[in-house]
């Protein structure tokens, strides 16, 4: 099948429709948790209390990344292209969906997806699991 024939696509946001500005490593700092470690899996194996403190503090910093959030050059032609030729298009993030949408909006993205479409870490388990791909293309 041809690339273009595809029906269903899920996109990334951070570095990939969106030009990537998260300092992971500050970020990490920022939260006290280990180098070289992703996130939320860090954040899982905290106690409960400071696991949602946490997760508030993360949000927030992401916030402030979405109000500035600039899509790829070339993103919105893409998604255009792909909209006429009537895919059904997605977002599977590892951002809240909040900011996820913020992020969309503020990038001039936001019109080429419904938000439904729109999954973040608690609507779907992180990459790599395949659930939020499944859900979104089932």
């Amino acid at each position: 099948m041809s690339l273009l024939a595809r029906r269903h696509w899920v996109f990334d946001m951070d570095g990939t429709l969106t030009v990537a500005v998260h300092d992971f490593d500050a970020i990490r700092a920022e939260l006290g948790l280990p180098a070289g470690r992703l996130i939320l899996e860090a954040l899982a194996e905290r106690p409960e209390e400071e696991r949602r403190a946490l997760l508030t503090r993360l949000d927030a910093i992401e916030l402030d990344l979405a109000r500035t959030a600039q899509a790829q050059p070339g993103a919105s032609r893409l998604l255009a292209a792909l909209r006429e030729r009537g895919a059904r298009l997605g977002i599977l993030t590892r951002n809240s969906r909040e900011n996820a949408l913020l992020t969309l909006e503020a990038s001039g993205l936001g019109a080429f997806f419904a938000p439904d479409h729109v999954l973040g870490r608690a609507e779907a388990e992180p990459r790599p699991s395949p659930a939020g791909v499944l859900r979104l293309v089932v």
